[in-house]
C-alpha cells in the first residue's frame, strides 16, 4: 500500500487518522513539526501527505511552497478549520489532492487518500511516448 504521512499539531486528529490508514493497509504516521515533514518528503519517503495549513508555527503557504519544492509529485492533503479560506487565500498556485475541514469524517478523509493515490499512479503510467523515425 501507501506511505502516508500526517503532519499537524493536533496529536488527537493526527493519531485518529494513522490508526485509520494502519486499518486499510496503508503504512502512516504523525508529526507535529513542519519541518520534520519537509525532511521526510525530501527523502521520499512518502507517497502522500495530510497536512494541517492552520497550524501554529511554519504552516500556511510557506509550508505548502517549500513541500512542493523537495518533493513536488507528492499528492498533498490540506486540513483546515476553515477550507473555504484556502481555496481563495494562503495557497494560490498550490494544487491539493483535497482540501478538508478538520470536523471532515474518517471515511470522508480515507476515500480523500484512496482518490489522491490512485491519481498519483495514473499520473506515473502516463509517461510520454518516444516516436522513433521512420527511414
Amino acid at each position: 500500500m501507501a506511505r502516508v504521512m500526517i503532519c499537524d499539531d493536533d496529536q488527537e486528529l493526527a493519531t485518529q487518522l494513522v490508526a485509520a490508514l494502519e486499518a486499510e493497509g496503508h503504512e502512516a504516521e504523525a508529526c507535529r513539526h513542519t519541518m520534520d515533514m519537509l525532511r521526510g518528503a525530501a527523502a521520499g519517503r512518502f507517497d502522500l501527505i495530510a497536512l494541517g495549513l492552520d497550524m501554529a508555527g511554519f504552516g500556511r503557504a510557506g509550508a505548502v511552497e517549500a513541500l512542493r519544492e523537495v518533493a513536488p509529485r507528492v499528492p498533498v492533503i490540506a486540513l483546515h478549520e476553515r477550507p473555504g479560506e484556502i481555496m481563495h487565500a494562503a495557497t494560490q498556485g498550490a494544487h491539493f489532492a483535497a482540501v478538508l475541514p478538520r470536523s471532515s469524517a474518517v471515511k470522508n478523509f480515507l476515500y480523500a487518500v484512496a482518490c489522491a493515490l490512485n491519481e498519483a499512479r495514473a499520473r506515473k503510467r502516463q509517461r510520454p511516448t518516444r516516436r522513433r523515425a521512420i527511414g
